[in-house]
């Protein structure tokens, strides 16, 4: 009689420790997924902002620019969903690194073009 009351004593508190062990993963989850939702939202802001200045902005990107984006889209994309951010980034990695109209225009201070003059 008493070993079935401690059996079904402790079938009670590891029944709600399983429980409680449960609810906590659930909402660690949860929080997990908001933060992951939240991060990928806030690099995939920060990529079409670049895109928005630079492509259709400027026409160029210098490369520290261009390297900082690149390191957000491989955290993007290690965070999932990718859509239409594939597209955006091969636009700013197809921009040049410098100015072509103030290149053009400094033609004579140009090292690229020093020794054609």
């Amino acid at each position: 009689m008493i070993e079935q009351m401690i059996s079904h004593v402790l079938n009670l508190i590891l029944g709600g420790v399983v429980s409680y062990i449960f609810a906590l993963y659930r909402q660690k989850k949860k929080e997990n997924d908001a933060l992951k939702a939240g991060l990928q939202a806030l690099l995939r802001d920060r990529i079409i902002q670049a895109y928005n200045h630079y492509v259709d902005g400027k026409g160029w990107i210098p490369i520290y620019a261009l390297e900082s984006i690149n390191a957000c889209f491989r955290s993007y994309e290690a965070l999932g969903e990718n859509g239409v951010i594939n597209g955006l980034m091969e636009q700013l990695n197809d921009l040049p690194n410098y100015d072509l109209k103030g290149h053009d225009e400094k033609r004579k201070e140009c090292k690229c073009h020093a020794q054609n003059n």
